[in-house]
């Protein structure tokens, strides 16, 4: 079966650059109409246009996930864009506080934790209603399973949200609602470039030409969100296992 999103309408975090750039051009090509959101007004004007000019619809919309008053109010507007939202992509995400649990400032544990959880969580739960049939790809990390020096809030938050996917596949059933973790690997992003100046952990001195461009993993989540993969739902996935890229393949 061959993956396509004609007539869906795709939400996704953190889409000024890097992986979530990446992501709203994989969900264009498979024919979403994207709503590439930012913290700031301008923040994907680049995206947008890049969509735009090759074919595709895709627009722009102010919303930070670190600020939970807001989310209901940006929630709506999101929808009064073109109607509906399909697909929601919880991207945005916070690396830091990079930082030993000895000298850890817990506001920055909980601003964290803010952005990579309560966020997607408060954005799936104000989308609610309208994501019936629909489906939710959360960006996880190997991080969810496996506990990094300095990187205790990172870690937390991104087990946190593999369990949040399973609540929502889990809850879902009522509508019709699928929820996937997707672990995209290592992928050169500006994340990843703080990550090798922090000199935190192991990762920091993965040499930036062994990371993967965003491209490869954004076609995944565009994948996981077409439904030809919902064999997949509730369960952590990960780039690197055996097959999956095989099955992304044959479904272009």
């Amino acid at each position: 079966m061959s993956a396509s999103l004609q007539g869906k309408v795709a939400l996704v975090t953190g889409a000024r650059a890097g992986l979530g750039a990446a992501i709203v051009l994989a969900l264009a090509e498979l024919g979403a109409t994207v709503i590439a959101s930012g913290r700031k007004a301008g923040d994907c004007a680049e995206i947008v246009a890049a969509v735009v000019a090759k074919g595709g619809k895709a627009s722009e919309l102010v919303l930070d996930v670190g600020d939970l008053a807001a989310i209901p109010e940006r929630a709506a507007a999101a929808l009064a864009l073109h109607g509906r939202i399909d697909i929601l992509v919880n991207n945005a995400a916070t690396i830091d506080p990079m930082a030993k649990l000895s000298v850890l400032d817990p506001l920055a544990f909980d601003r964290s934790l803010t952005v990579n959880v309560s966020g997607p969580a408060a954005l799936v739960a104000a989308l609610w209603p309208n994501l019936k049939g629909g489906r939710v790809v959360n960006v996880v990390s190997g991080a969810a399973n496996h506990a990094m020096s300095g990187w205790s809030a990172y870690c937390a938050g991104k087990a946190a949200l593999m369990m949040l996917t399973r609540s929502i596949e889990l809850e879902g059933a009522e509508i019709g609602l699928r929820g996937f973790a997707f672990a995209p690997g290592l992928v050169d992003t500006d994340m990843q470039a703080a990550i090798r100046a922090a000199r935190i952990n192991q990762i920091s001195d993965v040499p930036r030409e062994n990371l993967q461009p965003p491209e490869r993993p954004a076609r995944v989540i565009a994948w996981l969100a077409s439904g030809v993969a919902d064999d997949l739902a509730g369960q952590y996935v990960d780039i690197r296992q055996d097959g999956l890229m095989e099955r992304v393949q044959q479904s272009e």
